[in-house]
């Protein structure tokens, strides 16, 4: 829906609208893109956007071409990269208190998940909560719902799923609240995961909540987000003690071949491998030897490719 708007905003009104204006159609429909069709397309596009509003004109351009920047960084791994970037979101800000709200929110939630990405979960913690209290501060309510599941999440990677908890279900309140569907599903998956994390037991609760978000997910979910929903559909069949592959590969293969081929768009290493090393299991299960060193050697490229970064500078052009 948001991308219909755009397209038909940016068609119809292109003579009547202001450049500032078009440029921020530009920069709604490329975030789509991003979301929906990964790094190439979104580039592409930044690039038509960056000829028609010089970057000199246009601050949404330059913001935008950041912002996936440095979603491709981390998502790759190039911490460094994802730190300089971070770094430059800082000093576009104002140091003026009060000023500048939204993209000092923008730096500190980039920040966070730097410092979350490079394994920093107190430092991490430190600047969500700081930040959390002035989304609170200025009504900021969405993105108090996105911070509070940011917390759930730093938590969740810090082994503390019971600490996570009640992070993801003031999330999930928040955005129940505030009518903020797609976010309240993120929310409700997070939840999963959680309490996968607290052992197989928890096993059909989590299962339980991943089939509550993925028609949301599955309807109006970027790449991102329906392959996490599909990992952890997986890791949820794999962790009950009482399902069997053999009698039902499908439920676990289907979801994991989805999740690969959307995570290839994104480059998305870190949740690539945990795929591949699920398919590997499901496929030691059903005794495909072949299928499950494959689904091994892919593995291994995604962690190393993670622990191992090289050409990080590349992860500065498009």
């Amino acid at each position: 829906m948001v991308r219909m708007n755009v397209l038909v905003y940016a068609t119809c009104f292109a003579d009547a609208a202001s450049s500032s204006e078009l440029s921020l159609a530009y920069v709604k429909l490329i975030q789509q893109l991003a979301v929906f069709k990964g790094y190439s397309a979104a580039f592409c596009a930044l690039k038509l956007a960056e000829k028609k509003f010089p970057s000199s004109t246009s601050l949404h351009i330059q913001l935008l071409g950041m912002q996936i920047l440095h979603e491709r960084a981390l998502h790759r791994g190039h911490l460094k990269v994802a730190q300089q970037i971070c770094d430059e979101f800082g000093v576009l800000s104002s140091s003026v208190s009060g000023v500048d709200i939204e993209l000092k929110t923008e730096f500190s939630v980039r920040r966070a998940r730097t410092l979350l990405a490079a394994k920093q979960f107190s430092q991490a913690a430190a600047v969500a909560n700081s930040l959390f209290s002035t989304c609170y501060k200025y009504n900021m309510q969405v993105e108090n719902a996105s911070v509070l599941l940011l917390l759930a999440e730093i938590h969740k990677k810090s082994d503390n799923a019971v600490l996570g908890l009640p992070y993801a279900l003031a999330s999930q309140s928040f955005c129940k609240s505030f009518n903020l569907d797609l976010l309240e599903a993120s929310a409700t998956l997070t939840l999963a995961e959680l309490w996968l994390d607290l052992g197989s037991s928890h096993a059909k609760k989590a299962l339980s909540l991943v089939y509550q978000s993925l028609p949301m997910i599955l309807g109006h979910g970027g790449l991102e987000l329906r392959a996490r929903a599909h990992v952890v559909l997986a890791k949820c069949h794999l962790s009950d003690l009482k399902f069997s592959v053999l009698e039902d590969p499908e439920a676990v293969l289907d979801p994991l071949n989805q999740a690969t081929e959307d995570l290839q768009a994104l480059e998305y290493h870190e949740m690539a491998a945990e795929a591949y090393y699920l398919k590997a299991m499901a496929y030691n299960h059903l005794g495909k030897l072949d299928e499950r060193e494959e689904a091994a050697a892919r593995f291994k490229d995604h962690v190393t490719a993670l622990e191992t970064p090289h050409n990080e500078e590349d992860s500065l052009k498009y």
